[in-house]
């Protein structure tokens, strides 16, 4: 039976910890973990000699998988290169690995896609150890990533999400009848409109919102962000997006099961595509079910740019690794708290 994974993200900081390391009783050779490290550079290399120096880390290094493929027989420090990714599953089998650690360079960030991908199925902890990602994304190096939706905690949200959203259904339906006539008054159009999204482990959905912008907004521009002061956004719907009624119908989604309340929002397709090529890891957010709301949304706002989706990243990040209730109950105050104040774009 596979393992349960249990993959982190991680800054490595060796040096800091040093006299730690020191003090600890060095690790007999049978209590050491079998690993393997994924990369074939001089962050890998460093990683390893910093880990042969010291022990107590617990790290038997039992070969090197570069990311890309490398010709000839190679090794460092009698440690062999055991080829590129393709062959990263066999490795751990036959190798009985323990742990992967992952120290890709920048120019192989493109390729971290698949080498997660490859860790996941492989089974076991794996962890990206590498400082320069601090240099190219931020606080993102400091999240660690787990398994946040275990069995019991997804059958009690589950259920939660169709209790809610049916009693706020009722509850919101005279609001709803007003928003539809108003939607009706200012511009021609449907009241509401459905749109594909991106949802959980790359599943595809359609989204149901209040139409806040003139009907077929899109039509000639194609997929683009909406911006300040935006021509397309109508009065009503600028009324809307402020106090996120627009974002309503979306309780259809949460009963459906397609969404949850809390959550990293949804994208479309298109920029979900142009997103994973520009930002390494961006589909680590599809791990978890999307939200009408999330730490996101009441951290952050809209997106405008590509700095704006790599924050967000950030704050979905941090959301998957610390999910419990306290911060969940904190993201509903403080979307409450948007939605008074109309803070909304």
């Amino acid at each position: 039976m596979m393992k349960h994974t249990q993959p982190s993200f991680q800054k490595l900081s060796f040096l800091e910890t040093e006299g730690n390391f020191q003090s600890k009783r060095q690790r007999s050779s049978e209590t050491l973990k079998n690993t393997i490290i994924v990369g074939w550079n001089r962050e890998s290399l460093n990683l390893f000699d910093k880990i042969s120096e010291y022990p107590a880390l617990g790290y038997n290094v039992k070969g090197f998988i570069s990311v890309k493929e490398q010709g000839g027989d190679k090794q460092y420090k009698n440690i062999p290169l055991l080829g590129d990714i393709s062959v990263l599953p066999a490795s751990v089998s036959h190798g009985n690995i323990e742990e992967i650690l992952i120290a890709v360079d920048p120019q192989e960030q493109m390729n971290l896609d698949e080498v997660l991908r490859l860790c996941k199925q492989s089974g076991v902890h794996f962890t990206i150890v590498s400082d320069v990602y601090d240099t190219v994304f931020g606080n993102v190096v400091r999240n660690v990533f787990s398994e946040v939706f275990r069995a019991k905690e997804f059958g009690f949200r589950r259920i939660f999400d169709i209790g809610a959203s049916t009693l706020l259904l009722i509850l919101f339906l005279p609001l709803f009848v007003i928003t539809a006539i108003a939607i009706k008054l200012e511009s021609k159009g449907s009241i509401l409109y459905s749109q594909l999204r991106i949802g959980k482990e790359g599943n595809k959905f359609r989204i149901y919102k209040f139409r806040s912008m003139v009907q077929d907004a899109e039509q000639k521009s194609g997929p683009v962000w909406a911006q300040k002061n935006d021509p397309r956004i109508t009065k009503m719907g600028n009324f809307m997006r402020k106090t996120r009624i627009d974002e309503l119908p979306q309780l259809i989604n949460v009963f459906q099961g397609d969404m949850s309340f809390i959550g990293p929002r949804p994208e479309r397709p298109f920029f979900v595509d142009s997103f994973k090529q520009q930002i390494p890891l961006y589909t680590n957010r599809l791990q978890v079910k999307p939200g009408v709301t999330g730490w996101a949304q009441v951290r952050w706002g809209y997106d405008e740019t590509l700095d704006d989706v790599k924050e967000k990243l950030n704050h979905d990040l941090y959301y998957i690794n610390n999910k419990s209730l306290p911060l969940d109950i904190k993201i509903f105050f403080l979307t409450i708290h948007t939605v008074l104040t109309g803070k909304g774009q």
